[in-house]
């Protein structure tokens, strides 16, 4: 557990560093609300999505459930977030810089989301086989006790 803490922490510095790099000569109280609120934004989808594919999952106790839904969110937060707010925050930099224009700051923000949507699709999918996986080498570990 303290393995998946500690890489869930590196991937968060990591796309927090990207971020930052990212938005180039943006201000840096800017740069910090854009990353707390992309931040906020994915840690609420990555929330959604959790509770979606675990809707029809059993726990065989709260507390069980607790700890894989904290850690599958934080991890899944950090994710979500490597993947998607680096390159938006790029394309943010490039129009403040006016280095593009709109019409192609709108294409690679329609690209952006179409990954996005294909990442999402099968997020849901790996969140509920791995709350799968947990619960039966839960379940596994329990027969094996008595």
């Amino acid at each position: 557990m303290t393995i998946i803490m500690i890489a869930a922490v590196f991937i968060f510095i990591i796309s927090i560093v990207w971020i930052w790099h990212n938005l180039g000569n943006i201000e840096k109280p800017r740069k910090i609300l854009f990353i707390l609120i992309g931040l906020l934004i994915m840690y609420l989808i990555t929330v959604l999505l959790y509770h979606l594919s675990s809707s029809d999952i059993t726990y065989p106790s709260e507390e069980v459930q607790k700890t894989v839904s904290n850690t599958l969110i934080l991890v899944f937060t950090g994710l979500n977030s490597l993947i998607l707010l680096p390159f938006t925050a790029n394309v943010f930099d490039k129009i403040l810089e006016e280095e593009i224009e709109k019409n192609q700051a709108q294409k690679r923000f329609i690209v952006i989301l179409i990954i996005f949507l294909v990442c999402i699709f099968v997020e849901t999918g790996y969140l509920k086989d791995t709350q799968e996986g947990i619960i039966n080498i839960y379940n596994e570990v329990q027969n094996a006790e008595k």
